[in-house]
């Protein structure tokens, strides 16, 4: 089963991107959710891939709820001719946060991402990262963006 998915990975020139915001208690998603799904497409677009994206979706308590969201980006991607969904899950320091509207690096705790192969729905790999010191200088969309693409860069490898 391996070999299988790592053959379908191969040949993956098509990923959708979906962020899962991690912050309890929140129910608006994040200017930072949003700047770091973009700067992920961006960099896979860049590397000359097809890129789709599936809506940013709020982590919640109940399993079920969470399940039925990755089987619908699943089955939306499926049907979009995609090849993988690659989700990121964004792990929020805080619920709340003093500008929940502006694109901050120093709301990100940490980032884990799952990839997908969107036919069978199996997850084959993984990974996670930290955005490291955050400090003036990159508390903002330029900081969010490096990390993002950092992200997208270890991702992108796992597809080669």
């Amino acid at each position: 089963m391996a070999f299988s998915l790592s053959a379908a990975f191969a040949k993956a020139s098509s990923v959708s991107v979906q962020i899962v915001q991690n912050n309890p208690g929140q129910e608006k998603v994040w200017a930072t959710s949003e700047f770091f799904e973009q700067s992920m497409i961006d960099y896979f677009f860049d590397a000359g891939r097809i890129v789709s994206n599936s809506p940013i979706c709020i982590a919640s308590d109940d399993d079920e709820k969470n399940r039925k969201a990755l089987k619908a980006a699943l089955i939306e991607n499926n049907d979009g001719g995609m090849d993988v969904l690659v989700r990121v899950e964004l792990f929020f320091k805080k619920s709340k946060s003093a500008a929940p509207d502006v694109p901050m690096l120093g709301n990100i705790d940490k980032v884990e991402w799952k990839i997908y192969d969107v036919v069978t729905g199996l997850e084959s790999l993984g990974g996670e990262s930290v955005p490291g010191k955050v400090t003036s200088s990159n508390d903002n969309e330029q900081g969010i963006a490096k990390f993002a693409s950092m992200v997208a860069k270890k991702v992108s490898s796992s597809l080669e």
